[in-house]
């Protein structure tokens, strides 16, 4: 009797691993739950798909307003519209300006990822600030929150004067295969000069090609002249945390 029971609870044991072990390998692949919330950490049936048109419309400005209505302190705004990926629904990303109610804090530029149900609900995902100091190896580290003289530091207006935009426009005309189109200007780095970085989208000059989303540094000499230096790709869902 008793070999019975072990062996029985043996049996019982191994089911419930086996039961584990396959919600698991669902969650591994995206499945969002029975309430059509993005599953935390996961929810992608599909990946990140760039806007090819990034302006604000009426629409989109409605789902940010609504997303972001509940945040308290920092007051966003939406520059542009980077992109989509379909869930069960629908999750957004934003380039946004963020101001502090408090004045000293500096503002700050991020990406903001809502989510919107397939009932016209949305709410927000999460905000994360844009990191845009170019690292040696093409990685992108953090704004430091005050920078020693030399550092690099956020805009304090995402817009360009017509002389300086027709400037950097003509360093980003210097490479082929690709047309760039500013988004906004993030910030600066003050040198010999002054070391730009610029939100662009960028259309390859091939037929059916899907545009995506880089950041430029431009180097704009005392004398007037704009040379551009680097450019590094940005994955528009890097920054986006599930169920935050």
């Amino acid at each position: 009797m008793k070999k019975i029971f072990i062996i029985a609870l043996a049996a019982v044991l191994i089911l419930t691993a086996v039961a584990c072990k396959a919600e698991k390998a669902l969650e591994s692949e995206g499945q969002a739950p029975a309430d059509g919330q993005p599953a935390a950490g996961v929810g992608m049936t599909g990946g990140w798909t760039p806007a090819e048109d990034f302006s604000v419309t009426e629409e989109r400005q409605a789902i940010f307003d609504k997303g972001m209505a509940a945040l308290l302190g920092v007051d966003y705004e939406a520059l542009g519209y980077l992109g989509s990926q379909v869930v069960a629904g629908k999750n957004h990303v934003f380039l946004v300006k963020g101001t502090a109610v408090t004045p000293t804090l500096p503002v700050s530029y991020g990406l903001a990822y809502l989510y919107e149900d397939l009932q016209g609900g949305v709410k927000i995902l999460t905000v994360a600030n844009l990191p845009i100091v170019p690292n040696e190896d093409g990685t992108l580290a953090a704004v430091p929150e005050e920078g020693p003289m030399g550092a690099w530091y956020y805009a304090e207006d995402p817009a360009l004067t017509d002389e300086d935009e027709a400037k950097l426009e003509k360093a980003l005309q210097s490479q082929v295969g690709a047309s760039y189109t500013i988004v906004a200007y993030l910030g600066e780095q003050v040198v010999s000069g002054l070391n730009r970085c610029l939100l662009c989208q960028v259309k390859p000059v091939v037929p059916n090609a899907q545009p995506h989303y880089a950041l430029a540094y431009v180097y704009t000499d005392l004398q007037g002249g704009a040379e551009l230096s680097r450019i590094i790709d940005l994955d528009i869902g890097a920054l986006c945390e599930y169920g935050a």
